[in-house]
């Protein structure tokens, strides 16, 4: 018989808590080999309040993660701060979010998003793309906090929010004022959107709200809006949509592409933790002291942990002399009856091993740098070669013609396909329907003028008249 395992918050088999003083009772029905178990399923496993929300309110809002049973909806804040908390994670996504989208942005012929249907004849007047400019003007874009923000800042939130948890969320508004049509899209946190239970095949709506408990939604009801590309028309004309890009192949929420990295992210934000607690508190226990005591008021043991307000000794001692305290105690002191033996000193050694941190903390870089699909040059990392222009530059052109072209194109559709097509035909300017945006990086004018200046080169070595000898 296997061991029941904790998925999405699912508890596991009811083992008792390891008691140091007596250690593991034997199991009778299983293995179990010498493995560590994964800190992760305790991260992500629902706090009691956020599992009884979603029991009560099992039929109607859909976790972002959970099982028939539970819910594990701490999920996606838990992926949500690893963006935030590993810092190769942060410095691969910052840096190909600049790469993606640091760049001015283009206006060009409508590009089809799978088939290369562009010609040399593609490119656009400097009328029309003043057209298409004031049509971009025309369109308000407002980012979660109600500030009002650029298409290319649009598309750094949305590449930021899909690298996080793998969805981002977009609400579009379309009205007219006194004859005058008025368009906006706007960005809403991921945490504050949740897909409303529906049968398969039905039209899907979604609540938002900025917290989500009972108590909150019985005096501030979430706002419903249909999943496009249906629209919901209010009694004043306004007509709401939401739009919900997801990675990945999965029924309601995404996933984000790095996830496979996902032990490599934790464990570099635990080791940094590791040493600011070691730094600031010492926050393991340095000396155990034992001495003897002529009245003794206070053992060491299950009696005194529950009259501390534990479960158990081995509770308390993990409260006060290991990284789970909030401020972790170095001194270790127990009594002993009075007449007994000599006091007794012990002192404990943190693990200082820097071979150890350095080999761990670089095959976890190493295993993040490839689940973003760039490399340590790109990162700015020492490498081999070092900073040689030719080398970045080079490599730079394959990440942008394998990875960084995918995602521009990918945050791109969504903006040209859907937000500007909308505004477009709700303006009735339907010609405006032959452009796009077209994001780039910031060294694309340099890329340029290389492939301009080898071609001239070559146009230079072809030209002339053939003297003898040659």
């Amino acid at each position: 018989m296997a061991e029941q395992v904790l998925v999405h918050g699912q508890p596991c088999a009811d083992d008792e808590p390891y008691n140091p003083k007596t250690g593991f009772k034997r199991r009778a029905s299983s293995f179990r080999f010498a493995t560590p178990s994964s800190p992760i399923a305790a991260q992500i496993e629902d706090v009691k309040e956020t599992l009884e929300f979603f029991k009560n309110y099992r039929d109607y809002f859909l976790p972002y993660s959970g099982t028939e049973s539970a819910s594990s909806h701490a999920l996606q804040a838990f992926l949500i701060s690893l963006l935030e908390l590993s810092p190769t994670h942060n410095a691969c996504a910052s840096k190909i979010q600049s790469f993606c989208f640091g760049g001015k942005v283009d206006i060009v012929r409508r590009m089809d998003p799978v088939y290369n249907l562009e010609t040399n004849e593609d490119d656009v007047s400097a009328a029309d793309k003043l057209a298409f400019y004031e049509f971009l003007k025309s369109i308000d874009v407002f980012d979660s906090s109600g500030q009002r923000v650029s298409f290319r800042r649009l598309a750094k939130n949305n590449y930021w929010s899909i690298t996080g948890d793998g969805n981002y969320w977009i609400e579009l508004q379309k009205f007219t004022i006194a004859g005058v049509p008025k368009f906006s899209a706007v960005i809403h946190r991921n945490t504050n959107c949740l897909y409303i239970a529906t049968e398969p095949g039905a039209q899907r709506w979604v609540a938002v709200s900025p917290i989500w408990r009972e108590d909150y939604l019985v005096k501030y009801p979430p706002l419903y809006l249909p999943l496009y590309p249906a629209w919901n028309v209010q009694q004043d004309g306004l007509m709401r949509t939401m739009v919900h890009v997801k990675n990945g192949d999965y029924p309601w929420y995404g996933r984000p592409s790095t996830i496979g990295a996902l032990l490599d992210e934790y464990y570099e934000f635990q080791a940094s933790d590791y040493k600011s607690k070691s730094t600031a508190n010492a926050f393991i226990g340095q000396v155990f002291i034992e001495v003897e005591d002529a009245d003794p008021q206070y053992d060491m043991g299950d009696e005194s942990a529950a009259i501390d307000g534990y479960d158990g000794l081995a509770e308390q001692f993990a409260a006060n002399h290991t990284n789970k305290a909030e401020n972790p105690q170095t001194v270790v002191l127990s009594s002993r009856p009075y007449g007994s033996t000599p006091a007794y000193v012990f002192q404990f050694s943190p693990n200082t091993n820097e071979g150890w941190y350095e080999k761990t903390q670089d095959i976890a870089e190493r295993n993040i740098i490839k689940a973003h699909q760039i490399s340590r040059r790109i990162l700015g990392l020492d490498v081999s070669a070092g900073m040689n222009t030719n080398a970045y530059l080079e490599e730079f052109e394959i990440l942008s013609a394998t990875v960084f072209n995918d995602i521009q194109e990918t945050i791109g559709e969504t903006i040209n396909n859907i937000i500007l097509a909308e505004a477009a035909l709700h303006f009735g300017q339907e010609a405006l329907l032959d452009f796009s945006l077209k994001f780039n990086s910031p060294f694309s004018e340099m890329l340029n003028e290389r492939k301009e200046n080898a071609r001239n080169n070559n146009d230079s070595r072809g030209s002339g008249e053939v003297q003898p000898g040659e």
